[in-house]
């Protein structure tokens, strides 16, 4: 079969596709196994999965709240829909394959809607790429473990399955959308604003989905996390007083205005040409920016900028069918799909230093080996046992007993303790485990421990009786 231009971007658009999944993949397990990976978030996700896939309450010994079912620290039993995975395979690795095989194939997903709207398969493909390229998209797909980051793919079937004109799919999708965080009740909202917005067609939907939404957001914020935190929500936040405080807190520090402008930039500033998403935009970057006290969400690093990825590029199709009606634009297609992607590749590669370039770095592979006196000294542990041990090392043992250290080990009474006393380790790595020194005096002088692995700067402990 003769293969024409046309046949040629589907199937680079399907490798493509494909390629993320394997670099992202790839970069995620070199991290975990550098335990570059943390107890929070990854081993409280991956402890609740594993949990239901054996049919046992998702309990965690939450950072805050101690031990609580996990939905009384976020809504998300979506995410339990990867447990029977863990019916084939007892690797924690599993879900970080997972996260990225997921977000690849909402590739595929995005490039038929794109395809679908645009009629114009190199346009669609330049948006595709600017999708992966997204600096990010890449930082949530490589930094641990999150629901919002698996959320890309029903989130992106259900805006495919609107425009394909499957109803039932996307209630379908959009549920399961909803079910992957208490605050994506916003999302919905933004969602249903843009579909009464974009097409007559389509308005009884996006009420249809204001609705449900709403409703999630009633269940979610006043039956479930009630009733399993006993009131206390761990998030709520404080907010700027005044409306005019408000829209200035969405610009108002300049790693929010980084985070705006490198976004829209790396779509090339297409949202801008689809106001009927603006609203679906605007409640993504407000629930991020205007809590005053979680800076950890607005720069492009970790996993908030997932949602954000799917908005920008769906809009960005939008934007671009509102240009192509120009007929200059239309004219000079091919070369605006070109240079959107030159654009893109440019800010991936020289300018943000997207993350996927790991995938190319001989070293990165070489540090992977580094850390073999780690993995000698965490097979000491039985798998049937309980550990207190750091943030980092807690992550080998999610599918047993596991708790951050703390001086709290003599009520906890853990079968074994680990310590790693390395000087120059991130802080991150002590997360929860406060004046590290000083638990290790104190555990080396219980005389109901004894230690029964040791170098100069790693450390065993044994419960004795155990």
């Amino acid at each position: 079969m003769k293969l024409n231009h046309k046949s040629i971007l589907d199937i680079l658009a399907y490798a493509v596709c494909a390629l993320f999944m394997l670099i992202g993949s790839t970069v995620s397990l070199h991290r975990y196994w550098q335990y570059e990976v943390s107890y929070v978030d990854f081993g409280l996700y991956d402890r609740v999965i594993w949990q239901v896939s054996r049919f046992q309450e998702p309990v965690t010994n939450h950072f805050v709240h101690g031990k609580i079912n996990v939905l009384g620290d976020h809504v998300t039993p979506s995410v339990f829909l990867i447990s029977p995975l863990y019916w084939l395979t007892d690797r924690s690795e599993m879900i970080l394959i997972v996260q990225a095989f997921v977000v690849g194939v909402s590739g595929f997903f995005l490039y038929g809607l794109a395809k679908h709207i645009l009629k114009n398969k190199l346009m669609s493909f330049s948006i595709l790429t600017c999708y992966f390229l997204f600096l990010g998209l890449q930082n949530a797909v490589i930094t641990e473990f999150h629901e919002l980051t698996v959320m890309t793919l029903p989130l992106m079937i259900a805006l495919w399955a609107i425009v394909k004109n499957k109803p039932v799919v996307y209630f379908i999708f959009l549920i399961i959308t909803l079910g992957f965080k208490e605050i994506t009740v916003f999302l919905g909202v933004g969602i249903g604003i843009a579909l009464i917005l974009l097409k007559k067609e389509w308005r009884k939907y996006g009420l249809f989905t204001i609705l449900i939404s709403l409703l999630w957001g009633f269940i979610a914020f006043k039956i479930v996390l009630p009733h399993f935190s006993n009131g206390q929500y761990l998030y709520a936040t404080f907010f700027p007083d005044s409306t005019v405080e408000k829209a200035l807190a969405l610009v108002d520090h300049p790693m929010k205005r980084r985070t705006l402008l490198y976004s829209f930039l790396s779509f090339s500033f297409l949202p801008i040409f689809a106001p009927q998403f603006w609203l679906a935009m605007l409640q993504d970057y407000a629930t991020r920016f205007l809590p005053l006290h979680f800076m950890t969400r607005w720069d492009l690093t970790m996993h908030y900028n997932a949602q954000s990825a799917v908005l920008l590029a769906v809009s960005s199709i939008f934007g671009m069918k509102r240009l192509l009606k120009f007929s200059l634009i239309k004219k000079y297609s091919t070369l605006l799909a070109c240079l959107m992607m030159i654009n893109a590749l440019i800010l991936f590669r020289f300018i943000l230093n997207g993350p996927f370039m790991l995938a190319f770095n001989p070293a990165f592979y070489r540090h992977t080996n580094e850390f073999a006196f780690l993995n000698d000294m965490v097979r000491i542990v039985p798998k049937d046992a309980s550990v207190m041990t750091h943030n980092n090392l807690a992550t080998r043992f999610t599918h047993q007993p596991a708790q951050l250290l703390t001086h709290e080990y003599i009520n906890v009474k853990p079968d074994y303790i680990l310590m790693d006393l390395r000087e120059g380790q991130s802080p991150n790595n002590f997360f929860g485990s406060a004046n590290i020194q000083g638990i290790y005096q104190q555990v080396s002088k219980d005389s109901n421990y004894e230690v029964v692995y040791k170098t100069n700067e790693q450390y065993v402990f044994k419960r004795k009786g155990e």
